[in-house]
């Protein structure tokens, strides 16, 4: 496995849009989407062309068509049509396991290929681990196509397991292995027997990210009951086997304990991640995630019709650093330059031997001066967003300001502040 590329952190600017808030996808047409991607606007007419067992599902409304996605049957048809036009994957979705929807699973990977991976050298060979992968193996399948990268995929259910193995048999050249977990308490079983005598190219106890999508519920009646607290009527078939939906303690049990697993194995996955299905359940995993001493949280919030999840990811990789250097200015004039553009930002800072700054807003980014010209920005007390050290160094009339991100943080926010001061360098210092 290869190490994260060290970048000039100038290169970062790249990502500032997508710290400032979502990427939003270009409009494709619907004949001529990108290479494995889904359109925005999916024609079912001309799925049905491509995947003619569709026919038979599409109602007519309109000019347009769509399908009853109350239906079992109809929405796994439709997925597997998804699958097989777009993503060039055969895959068998059985009736008595949940059907996992493309567009929110694509979501998901296409969030880990933005955030966790676009610091990692082209020479490096990708290899992810899913949590959980099910009997459609989607994630490793979807991985597979989408990000060009190995895969392992574990599971508690035998069942599963078989049905997964037959799916990557049915997509041939796909470096996709799979583990059956024989130890349902445990959810990362890197250390699991016969687990390194799967085939890798390096060291397979070590992993570029993982990923799972954990059973939400404790039981029936929970699920029951949080369905009932929603203002509208559930738009999808969910149904699947209790142990695709049901743990013992909900999500916030299986999370926690990944997170206690994570703190064991450190950097051997460089990229933890899971998606969250209730918001009560990330702040606690935020806070738990901090406990642990993450040095790197990034987060990010996934919507497809009327679903939200929410997806997190922490590393134990080295301290996050940003430099501001070359400034044509000595250390007392880049301090005061310094200082009052955090307090024009809102952004306390401790005046200790260095600078400890503490951001309850992200005053920096255009989604905040959105919500200030709408009025929708809440003036109430938040929790610290963000938490870093800055240290000025100088040489002569020259000088440099280093933000240290401090563990439990997420990276990507501090480097949007820094993408902004960037911006607001005095003119005739070089950046």
């Amino acid at each position: 496995m290869c190490d994260y590329i060290l970048v000039d952190l100038m290169d970062k600017v790249r990502k500032q849009d997508n710290a400032d808030g979502p990427r939003k996808r270009a409009k494709t047409e619907v004949s001529d989407p990108e290479p494995y991607a889904l359109p925005d606007r999916i024609s079912y007419e001309r799925v049905a062309d491509k995947f003619p067992e569709l026919k038979q599902h599409l109602i007519k409304r309109g000019a347009h068509s769509t399908i009853d996605f109350l239906n079992a049957a109809s929405v796994r048809v439709l997925n597997r049509a998804l699958l097989a036009v777009y993503f060039n994957l055969d895959v068998h979705l059985p009736a008595h396991n949940l059907c996992p929807t493309v567009a929110n699973r694509l979501h998901y990977v296409e969030w880990i290929q933005r955030e966790l991976l676009t610091e990692i050298s082209p020479l490096c060979t990708v290899r992810g681990l899913d949590v959980g992968c099910g009997a459609s193996c989607i994630y490793p399948l979807l991985g597979s196509r989408v990000l060009q990268c190995e895969f392992v995929g574990t599971d508690i259910i035998p069942e599963s397991i078989a049905t997964a193995r037959d799916n990557i048999e049915r997509n041939a050249g796909l470096n996709i292995q799979l583990f059956l977990n024989r130890d349902a308490a445990v959810t990362l079983p890197v250390d699991a027997e016969g687990f390194s005598q799967l085939e890798a190219d390096g060291d397979n106890s070590v992993f570029t990210f993982s990923m799972c999508n954990p059973p939400f519920y404790s039981s029936v009646e929970e699920q029951a009951r949080l369905r009932g607290l929603k203002q509208q009527e559930p738009g999808l078939d969910t149904r699947g086997q209790d142990d695709e939906l049901y743990t013992e303690g909900g999500e916030e049990e299986f999370l926690g304990r990944m997170v206690d697993e994570s703190m064991q194995l450190g950097a051997r996955i460089k990229w933890y991640s899971t998606l969250v299905g209730k918001k009560a359940t990330l702040a606690e995993l935020r806070t738990r995630i901090r406990q642990a001493h993450a040095v790197h949280i990034r987060e990010g919030t996934l919507v497809q019709g009327k679903t939200t999840r929410w997806v997190i990811a922490w590393s134990f990789l080295g301290q996050t650093r940003f430099c501001l250097d070359k400034l044509s200015m000595n250390k007392e004039a880049s301090t005061k330059w310094f200082n009052d553009v955090m307090s024009e930002l809102r952004v306390r800072v401790q005046h200790t031997e260095n600078y400890v700054c503490e951001a309850r807003e992200k005053t920096w980014t255009r989604q905040w001066r959105r919500q200030q010209q709408t009025n929708k920005a809440e003036n109430v007390e938040s929790d610290v967003l963000l938490k870093f050290t800055a240290v000025c160094t100088s040489n002569g009339d020259a000088s440099q300001i280093n933000l240290y991100l401090e563990p439990g943080f997420p990276s990507n926010l501090l480097m949007s502040l820094y993408n902004h001061l960037i911006r607001r360098v005095p003119s005739g210092t070089s950046q």
